[in-house]
């Protein structure tokens, strides 16, 4: 019986384990490596990614929600956990009680957790989030120094750590810079004022690859890991998921055939089309319609028409070969997360992510 009739995603945790080492090997110790998990690990499976990267040489890991964190938790993951996106004052008894660090950026948040782990007799480490040019979370950094101290005097509470987050570390050196001296101000101001933090941390994968210097105390590593470069780097990365389905469907259409919902292709010659077992409901971009290409039997078929939400249509009149049953690489080289993402002009981030539940994963064993 066929496990995966109709589309599913492979996932390489050899590739997993390659990527992780050479990523380890541009740090040096004791600089953490903490593997971002967020958004189900970039569409690869946020329990599995997770469990295999403790296991594969990650230290940490990031994630975006508590919820997220929970089911780690719930998963036996062990390993520490940081949630990168702000948290609310009453999800402060969840962070508690699942032992995860969190990034604060107002003395509010700080204090509830604070009580909530005074409540349970627990310490709580956070992170305070210094907000560098990105504009979209954290204590301005002017006023870093001053909020510091002000939660260092809460009880049941450790300042772990403190970080900023780049806005545009693969495109623009100097704003980089510029990020990155203010958070180094930031912290020496913070230093002056009584509050030394053991883990600084601002890299990701961008910076590890152009901006070494702010690698620090940790890395946040996301995109690098599952293979996927959307910087130019020499690091030996290799794709760490692949996406298929089956061609469920086959006809012969001669010249002057509409193709699809609103007719947006028309067949110019006598020509094979296959219907394949996935859509824009699993994931596929239908901005992708009339312009990706798939691989059947390691040759490039074109879609053609608009991309359904259940199937899409490719030409396969240039591959005999090709025949109901058959799988199909929706991301499959040379058809990358890269390639798709130039087509539809997104971030190559997107493009697993984008991949639904109902597609189930495939794992090979590390």
């Amino acid at each position: 019986m066929t496990t995966f009739p109709r589309t599913w995603a492979e996932v390489d945790l050899r590739a997993l384990r390659h990527n992780l080492q050479q990523i380890r090997a541009r740090l040096s110790p004791p600089a953490r490596l903490a593997l971002v998990v967020k958004a189900d690990a970039y569409g690869h499976g946020l329990v599995p990614i997770s469990r295999a990267a403790v296991r594969l040489g990650a230290d940490w890991v990031a994630v975006a929600t508590v919820q997220e964190g929970i089911a780690l938790r719930e998963a036996e993951v062990d390993a520490p956990i940081i949630v990168l996106a702000p948290v609310l004052a009453l999800e402060a008894p969840q962070v508690v009680f699942y032992g995860l660090r969190s990034l604060v950026e107002s003395f509010e948040t700080a204090e509830a957790i604070s009580k909530e782990a005074e409540k349970q007799e627990r310490t709580a480490r956070i992170h305070l989030k210094i907000d560098t040019g990105m504009s979209r979370f954290g204590v301005q950094a002017e006023e870093a120094a001053g909020l510091a101290a002000r939660i260092a005097s809460l009880p049941a509470m450790e300042m772990e750590g403190a970080a900023t987050h780049f806005a545009d570390a693969a495109g623009s050196p100097d704003y980089t810079r510029w990020q990155f001296d203010r958070f180094r101000k930031a912290l020496h101001e913070m230093k002056a004022a009584g509050v030394q933090v053991a883990i600084r941390h601002c890299a990701n994968s961008a910076a590890l690859a152009l901006f070494p210097e702010a690698v620090l105390d940790m890395v946040r590593i996301g995109v690098f890991a599952y293979g996927i470069k959307h910087v130019e780097t020499d690091l030996d990365l290799r794709p760490v998921l692949s996406w298929k389905a089956r061609v469920m469907a086959m006809r012969c259409l001669p010249p002057g055939r509409k193709i699809g919902y609103v007719r947006t292709y028309e067949t110019d010659r006598p020509s094979r089309i296959a219907t394949l077992g996935a859509g824009y409901g699993d994931g596929y971009h239908r901005a992708l319609s009339n312009r990706a290409e798939v691989v059947i039997h390691g040759k490039r078929a074109p879609v053609r028409g608009i991309v359904a939400m259940d199937q899409i249509m490719v030409d396969v009149t240039d591959i005999p070969e090709a025949k109901v049953g058959d799988a199909a690489g929706l991301i499959e080289p040379p058809i990358t997360a890269e390639s798709l993402a130039k087509i539809v002009d997104t971030t190559p981030h997107e493009i697993p992510t984008r991949i639904m539940s109902r597609v189930p994963r495939r794992y090979s064993s590390a």
